[in-house]
C-alpha cells in the first residue's frame, strides 16, 4: 500500500575494483538522461556508497522520491536516451560492475519519531 508520493530504494553491489567506474558511468550515461528526460527527478535521487567493501563488494543504494514508479526504472530512460542499442550496451556496461542484478523495491516512511512518549521505554 503507498501512501504519499512514490519512493524506491535500490541496491547496487559493485565489485570493488569497478566503483570508480561505476560512478563515472552514472555520471556521464544516467544523469544526462535524467537532465534530458526527467529533469523533474534529477534533485529527487540520493545515492550512497558504503565507506568500506566488504567481500570485494561496494554497496550503493539509491532513494529515488517523486514520480511514479515506473519514472525509476532505468533501462527504459536509457532506451529514451539512447535509442535501443545504446541502452543495451550501458545495460551491459553496468552489468559488468555489478557482483550481482540489481534489486530494489518501492517503499514507504514509517513515522518512529514520537512513538515512545517522552522518549521513555
Amino acid at each position: 500500500m503507498t501512501h504519499g508520493p512514490t519512493t524506491v530504494l535500490a541496491i547496487n553491489p559493485v565489485l570493488a575494483e569497478r566503483a570508480d567506474d561505476f560512478e563515472e558511468w552514472l555520471r556521464t550515461v544516467v544523469v544526462p538522461a535524467m537532465r534530458t528526460h526527467q529533469p523533474q527527478l534529477v534533485d529527487k535521487v540520493t545515492v550512497l556508497r558504503a565507506t568500506e567493501a566488504e567481500g570485494g563488494v561496494i554497496t550503493y543504494a539509491f532513494l529515488g522520491e517523486g514520480g511514479e514508479p515506473a519514472d525509476w526504472e532505468l533501462e527504459p530512460l536509457l532506451e529514451r536516451a539512447l535509442g535501443a542499442d545504446g541502452a543495451a550496451r550501458a545495460m551491459s556496461q553496468m552489468s559488468g560492475m555489478l557482483q550481482r542484478e540489481q534489486y530494489g523495491w518501492e517503499v514507504m516512511r514509517v513515522p518512529v519519531a514520537g512513538s515512545v512518549p517522552d522518549g521513555s521505554a
